[in-house]
């Protein structure tokens, strides 16, 4: 008799991150699929954005201090 390979059901976050990764497997990419189950799928990746005006502070017109962040940046 044949050795039957057991066929299990792969979920959307192991398809997410096996298609992003380089090396598969890997702790960094184990790490992310833990991530990834932890949210969701349909979560995973989406960062949540906050408005320029009510996250930075304005300082002499030409420069940010963005909220966070050691360095200043030139507003664009």
């Amino acid at each position: 008799m044949a050795k039957s390979k057991s066929k299990t059901k792969k979920d959307a976050c192991y398809h997410k991150v096996k298609r992003s990764a380089k090396v598969w497997p890997s702790a960094y990419a184990s790490g992310r699929l833990v991530q990834c189950r932890k949210v969701g799928a349909a979560n995973y990746g989406n960062k949540s954005r906050t408005k320029k005006a009510a996250g930075g502070v304005v300082c002499k017109g030409q420069t940010m201090l963005m909220p966070g962040k050691r360095k200043r940046t030139k507003l664009a």
